[in-house]
């Protein structure tokens, strides 16, 4: 085997190491060429670093194969003109990166020809949910759990219809002993649905708390939330509901809305009635169909004009992204899905998209339909999808 043919080869070697093709043979074989010398071992460091940090030599393919082609096809001629030792050795030194890069890509295209089979199952979510209660009992909840707890006050909590139900008195005049919270904590890959004792129903998405009083006390019904959730507010006028999440007040008397809070903004969607959002000194009012965001950083709320129903779809198992960038898409993907993503390019990020696909189909079905707009790959291997371009 000539020189030539040999870096052929160990390019081989390199290409199948990183793209997780390689036997133990061959592992064998790029072990003694790397013992060889030093030299080996530091431009093999170069290479791989360049490959996986995706410097566009190699990640542009098109690019790349015609880079390759054109340099093999100079050596060529000028291997034709000279002795072949001079200009063999020549090209062994420039054929080394070409190749690998020549291919890796190849490899990578192979991959990406579909979404491979994950070995680890991946599941939509499911009614599921924690119940603590203010004496720190914990319960776990699901679609068939039957439970019945008579609280101080006369208060019964029970399950029905995958839903937590609070009946009996909806309100006291004096706190018992202290006001009484309960907190219902749903997971990520799971959703679940509350009816407080006043009458308002809550429906909290994967990954979200709502803390609450077991009776609503003086003037005020106030919850906690984090997360995101959808409220039908029973109309009590004499009592103001209030939902505190991330430092915002969202104020109503009897209305629909949408609640999400995941990251540093916490955005109010109304569907029906009036609400008013207020942090700190500022405050503004929603009608019907507008959107109230707070993003920390920002100074004061910024208000939109949206169609509300689109935001609350998920609680009737559909997913509905409009214009949306590929980051919040695949986050709310990872808490319904319970996955973790991992970008190979972060870049990709910003990409919008708009898609509706129904909440409980495969996950592999969903991520096809993005691939399909050829802007977007997806692969997975147990619990984590890899995104790249």
């Amino acid at each position: 085997m000539d020189l030539l043919e040999r870096r052929m080869m160990i390019a081989r070697l390199i290409a199948k190491e990183l793209t997780g093709t390689m036997d133990e043979r061959e592992r064998e074989e790029l072990s003694r060429w790397l013992a060889e010398d030093g030299r080996h071992q530091e431009e093999y460091e170069r290479l791989k670093i360049s490959l996986e940090t995706n410097d566009k030599v190699w990640e542009e393919q098109a690019a790349g194969r015609r880079m390759t082609d054109a340099r093999w096809e100079l050596t060529k001629q000028r291997i034709r003109k000279q002795r072949r030792i001079v200009w063999s050795r020549y090209a062994a030194a420039i054929v080394l990166p070409l190749a690998i890069a020549a291919f890796w890509l190849m490899s990578r295209d192979t991959s990406r020809e579909q979404i491979p089979v994950q070995t680890v199952a991946i599941t939509h979510g499911v009614v599921k949910a924690q119940l603590q209660l203010a004496d720190g009992r914990k319960v776990e909840l699901n679609d068939t759990t039957r439970l019945r707890i008579n609280e101080v006050g006369g208060t019964e909590i029970q399950t029905s219809d995958k839903m937590v139900k609070y009946t009996g008195s909806d309100s006291v005049e004096i706190p018992l002993a202290g006001e009484r919270y309960n907190t219902l904590r749903v997971p990520r890959g799971g959703e679940f649905a509350l009816e407080l004792a006043d009458g308002t129903r809550v429906w909290l998405n994967s990954e979200s708390t709502l803390k609450y009083p077991v009776h609503f006390t003086g003037d005020l019904r106030k919850v906690e939330m984090t997360g995101e959730g959808y409220f039908e507010v029973a109309k009590n006028a004499g009592k103001p509901f209030v939902v505190a999440v991330n430092g915002v007040n969202v104020r109503v008397l009897g209305t629909s809305f949408n609640v999400s809070a995941y990251s540093e903004k916490v955005v109010t969607t109304l569907v029906e009635g009036k609400v008013q959002l207020q942090r700190g000194a500022d405050s503004v009012t929603l009608i019907p169909n507008q959107q109230g965001i707070w993003q920390n950083g920002k100074l004061g709320f910024e208000v939109k004009q949206v169609e509300a129903r689109n935001y609350s779809l998920w609680r009737e198992g559909i997913f509905y992204f409009e214009d949306t960038d590929l980051e919040t898409i695949l986050d709310v993907m990872a808490r319904w899905y319970n996955v973790n993503i991992f970008y190979v390019n972060p870049g990709v990020k910003s990409m919008r998209f708009s898609v509706e696909v129904k909440r409980y189909e495969n996950i592999e079905q969903i991520l096809r339909r993005i691939e399909q707009t050829k802007r977007v790959k997806f692969d997975i291997k147990d619990r984590t999808i890899n995104v790249c371009e």
